[in-house]
């Protein structure tokens, strides 16, 4: 080969070597970079990252396992068998070794122990890397596995809770009865296997609006929060008729269960004292009754006494001679006075019976027109001076003119005994005014009134400050006033004394049930 030749060959050769090691240490140094940013990585990772020999001793120990566990990277580079610092169990120490030579990535539970000796709860995985060496990926959940028990306890504790309850609870999930505890499979039934009945299976057909208002109310996030009081026919075990329905007191919340949006139902079982109830109303619409006994009688005496002069008028004519149309006339008059005495009598009966509210458009001055008829006798027997200030033009409200005159009338009982040892000035002023789409009816007294500290307790059932009451007067009332949509108060009045105050709507849609 010419020497030209040879020299040219070597200065390529030369080239290339010098081109091939510009390219290794262009190499080398990016995997210097790549191992320092790998290291930075490993470093400052939230994760704890580990990695140990076949042998046991620890080559890689991250910042992160330092702070979860409290041993230092010095602690477990420099002694010859760390894991046995990690897990003093040597069954445990050697089962965590074959695991982390076998390298499946699959995460595992293991009890580790921290530096002093703490016990911790952690998922470790072990994954081989493509040179060959083997590192652990570990996530400590000590805290959310003590979270898990403390809530599986919780949970048990619930349940056995609801289980055990005396007050039926069930939970019902778009529009179905999905769970039912003992105490409500007792009333009910217990659900069948897949099938979840709708929520409105049993309830009675007039209750049925108010139970969807209180579910889609609570669904939206506002149950009521004094619940309803609902009847449900039909029961589990029961025969037809009476028995067969039964009333609930329901208290509302929203859940979640499985997953979604539910209701959970809490119904007590109020039957028993709403009849109670039932009865001590009547109870006390008879205690009214007698206080107006005087008023009553005097309302049939009247009319008795002329139909008794009609009579002998009527024989007169008979004994001078028949005169049909006198007799007509005499007839017709003892007709009258004869459908008075049943008028008043209908009123008692009427007044006397329980009832739900039948809400009709009503004037309001008829029922306190006749509690004032009713009454008026008496009051003034007793030296009490009755005022009005009745407003004129009043539009129609809903109500049910019985109840409205119960009330009226147990107001002005309650009045009249509240003046009773009064000497002079005893008044009752029964006045009525519009104020916005409701009418207000007030009846103030010039007594003692009615002092703070009763005026918190007044309307509960049972209270009373006299010796021969039930306690259930102003209960009732206030229970008659809220079932038309209204609300009773007691203020001090005009004329010095007590005044009550309720309102009734004029429009449908403020009345509901309890």
């Amino acid at each position: 080969m010419p020497e030209e030749s040879l020299y040219a060959e070597l200065q390529k050769q030369i080239q290339e070597l010098e081109t091939r090691e510009t390219a290794i240490e262009a190499f080398a140094i990016l995997q210097r970079e790549n191992e320092s940013l790998f290291r930075a990585i490993i470093e400052n990772i939230p994760v704890m990252i580990d990695a140990f020999d076949e042998q046991g001793k620890g080559v890689l120990w991250n910042r992160e396992c330092e702070k979860v566990l409290g041993w230092s990277k010095e602690d477990m580079l420099a002694t010859p068998d760390p894991l046995s610092m990690l897990y003093p169990e040597p069954e445990l120490r050697d089962r965590i070794l074959r695991d982390k030579i076998r390298a499946d990535g699959t995460f595992q539970q293991y009890p580790v122990t921290r530096k002093g000796g703490e016990k911790r709860i952690q998922l470790w995985a072990n994954f081989r890397l493509p040179n060959g060496a083997i590192i652990s990926v570990g996530q400590d959940v000590t805290e959310r596995r003590i979270a898990e028990e403390s809530l599986r306890k919780s949970e048990e504790h619930f349940r056995d809770l609801v289980e055990n309850s005396p007050t039926g609870i069930s939970i019902v999930q778009d529009e179905k009865i999905v769970y039912r505890n003992p105490e409500q499979v007792k009333t009910f039934g217990p659900l069948e296997e897949g099938k979840f009945p709708s929520m409105w299976g049993k309830i009675h057909p007039e209750d049925k609006d108010l139970l969807t208002e209180i579910y889609l109310k609570t669904m939206a996030g506002t149950p009521p929060a004094a619940g309803l009081v609902l009847r449900f026919i039909h029961l589990y075990g029961e025969t037809t008729g009476e028995q067969a329905m039964k009333w609930f007191h329901c208290n509302t919340n929203l859940i979640e269960y499985r997953g979604g949006k539910a209701v959970l139902i809490n119904m007590m079982d109020v039957s028993k004292a709403r009849e109670v109830q039932r009865l001590l109303g009547i109870k006390d619409r008879m205690a009214s009754l007698g206080h107006m006994a005087a008023g009553i009688a005097h309302e049939i005496r009247n009319p008795l006494s002329g139909i008794n002069i009609y009579l002998d008028a009527g024989k007169n004519i008979l004994e001078k001679g028949w005169d049909i149309d006198k007799i007509g006339e005499v007839f017709d008059k003892i007709q009258s006075a004869s459908l008075k005495i049943e008028s008043v009598i209908k009123r008692v009966m009427d007044f006397s019976k329980p009832m739900e509210p039948k809400l009709v458009p009503i004037d309001i001055g008829k029922p306190i027109e006749d509690a004032l008829a009713l009454s008026s006798v008496t009051l003034r027997k007793t030296g009490i001076v009755i005022e009005t200030d009745l407003s004129g033009d009043l539009p129609p409200c809903i109500a049910d003119a019985q109840l409205v005159e119960h009330v009226i009338l147990n107001l002005i009982t309650n009045a009249s005994e509240a003046m009773k040892d009064m000497v002079q000035g005893k008044r009752i002023l029964v006045s009525t005014a519009l104020k916005g789409d409701k009418i207000l009816v007030s009846v103030a007294d010039s007594g003692p009134g009615v002092p703070p500290t009763v005026a918190t307790k007044i309307f509960d059932p049972f209270f009373t400050t006299k010796s021969s009451s039930t306690g259930i007067g102003l209960s009732l009332c206030q229970r008659i006033v809220h079932d038309h949509g209204g609300v009773l108060s007691v203020t001090t009045g005009p004329l010095g004394g007590a005044r009550f105050t309720f309102t009734i709507p004029v429009r449908k849609g403020g009345a509901q049930k309890r």
